[in-house]
């Protein structure tokens, strides 16, 4: 098993791709953060890209995040993400957000 940890600073009304797991693993996905610097209240959208189906996954549509304030997904819990798969942000236009997300990285097993 191997952490990681991805910190970024997003770029306010561009999805942008924070993670995605490569080819031979798959991942735990067990911590976000996401702070908004703004001086108000700002929006962010977080999806999951599920590659085998090509979908959006919602996490989090448009939620308001306060000024200043942080919001933390942990839960106690993980979502387990494929090869491939993808965690994609996008802020609020006007807004300056960064997030820290980590996962817990295991090489993919094939049966004989």
């Amino acid at each position: 098993m191997k952490n990681v940890s991805i910190g970024l600073n997003l770029t306010a009304g561009v999805e942008t791709v924070v993670y995605t797991v490569p080819t031979g693993y798959t991942a735990k996905w067990n911590l976000m953060y996401l702070l908004n610097g703004t001086g108000s209240t700002k929006y962010i959208t977080v999806l999951w890209r599920e590659t085998d189906s090509a979908t959006d996954i919602y996490i989090l549509n448009q939620t308001a995040v306060s000024s200043k304030e942080y919001f933390r997904l942990d839960g106690g819990a993980y979502v387990v993400l494929e090869e491939g798969d993808s965690i994609k942000m996008t802020p609020e236009a006007g807004s300056t957000f960064s997030t820290i997300c980590t996962f817990e990285l295991e090489r993919k097993t094939y049966a004989n």
